[in-house]
């Protein structure tokens, strides 16, 4: 869930570049920290006709170990294939993960890789939504809500809002600022035999005027501290897993993961 607190999208944007630092830090240190590291990494990755990846392109800012890594282990999926009529077909989709990597006594490096959501990629290499705007007028008022936005994602790569669903707060003082912020928002489609496809994206977004008396060192470790006890964190660490936080919901990919244990 897209959480926004006035003055805060900035601090939220090196919060979230935080985890793939350490990463690279330490898959280069002879002295790793025993500390679990979080992470999110995506992939673009090519189907076959029977939804197995024959590609795994990974994020190329990530240390290539982890890439290697994160490659194996995404090709062992299997996804539902897209169809045209009753005839399977190939294609391509963008995998999101959640990873954590945790540095052993050795120096070796456990890495569990947890399936996030499928569908299309950001077009600038995100792993996030970027943030809307918090309206100026809400934050005079002291006004938050939230909201469930579902775009369509065209196959060109532009979103155009589907349908607002207000399940806090007051849609007038927030709607211009989803509609300018949805008009900003580029993908990479899904594609069936090399032809882009429209898919269709539920986004949760929570507008909140709290919080604004944490210091910037008291909210980053309270960010890392909630990773650490991720799923994928828990399952590298050979603990009991927990849910995690809300995700953007794919609604229509023609490629549903089969199994992605």
């Amino acid at each position: 869930m897209l959480r926004l607190s006035s003055g805060r999208d900035e601090a939220m944007r090196k919060v979230w570049g935080i985890g793939l630092l350490l990463v690279a830090l330490n898959a280069s240190s002879a002295e790793p920290t025993a500390k679990p590291i979080h992470f999110r990494a995506h992939a673009r990755v090519a189907l076959d006709a029977q939804g197995v990846p024959q590609q795994v392109d990974v994020d190329q800012k990530l240390p290539a170990v982890i890439r290697n890594a994160i490659a194996q282990r995404v090709a062992q999926w299997r996804f539902e294939p897209a169809r045209e009529g009753d005839q399977p077909r190939a294609g391509a989709t963008t995998v999101f993960v959640d990873a954590c990597a945790v540095p052993a006594a050795n120096g070796d490096m456990r890495l569990a890789v947890d399936y996030g959501w499928n569908g299309p990629g950001y077009a600038d290499g995100r792993y996030f939504h970027p943030a809307p705007r918090y309206p100026v007028e809400a934050a005079q008022r002291n006004k938050g809500g939230v909201f469930r936005v579902v775009l369509q994602i065209g196959t060109d790569g532009r979103a155009a809002v589907e349908t607002i669903e207000t399940q806090e707060g007051q849609l007038p003082l927030f709607e211009q600022a989803l509609r300018t912020w949805v008009a900003t928002l580029r993908y990479v489609p899904e594609e069936i035999d090399g032809t882009p496809v429209t898919t269709r994206v539920a986004i949760p977004v929570d507008f909140s005027m709290g919080g604004g008396s944490l210091s910037m060192r008291q909210y980053v470790r309270q960010e890392r501290e909630a990773r650490q006890r991720s799923p994928e964190c828990m399952a590298a660490m050979g603990k009991e897993t927990e849910e995690g936080p809300p995700r953007p919901m794919v609604l229509d990919s023609p490629f549903k993961p089969v199994t992605t244990g």
